[in-house]
């Protein structure tokens, strides 16, 4: 099994980085947690045998090229899912989650007016919050606005 993982790293890195990323330590895990994961400062890959035994081996590499993408790019914004989907991620997520999800109550929801994008919240953020998609330090040309409180 890690000598497939390992040969498919090889093969992405020849034929779409001209062999110009170090190999990261690949590893399994029994947690049942996550699908996988890049640590960058330890420059491994963990991916779950739990994920493996109920997804099989395609399921696996698929997770593992989105980490590998994860080698170049830290994050999942377009330039990332552009680099995913060209090294061979089929999909974003796992034909089924490998741990079950909890609905989160969220009572207030803040739009960012630069990308739109969403922030889902149980608590009142301060006034002093921008997108940390758009700007990882504060902004207020990204500051978010409260579009929805939901009262009990």
């Amino acid at each position: 099994m890690l000598l497939i993982i390992v040969d498919e790293f090889h093969r992405l890195n020849s034929v779409y980085f001209n062999n110009t990323l170090r190999q990261p330590k690949i590893e399994f895990s029994t947690r049942k947690t996550f699908g996988g994961y890049y640590q960058k400062v330890q420059h491994r890959i963990v991916l779950s045998w739990q994920a493996y035994v109920e997804h099989g081996i395609d399921e696996t590499l698929n997770t593992f090229r989105h980490e590998v993408a994860h080698i170049v790019y830290q994050h999942h914004r377009t330039e990332f899912w552009e680099l995913a989907y060209r090294i061979g991620v089929t999909k974003k997520y796992a034909a089924s989650p490998v741990k079950p999800l909890r609905r989160k109550s969220r009572r207030y929801t803040y739009e960012c007016p630069s990308c739109k994008g969403l922030l889902h919240r149980k608590r009142r953020i301060s006034s002093n919050a921008s997108c940390a998609r758009c700007d990882s330090q504060y902004n207020p040309q990204y500051q978010l606005r409260l579009i929805k409180a939901e009262t009990k």
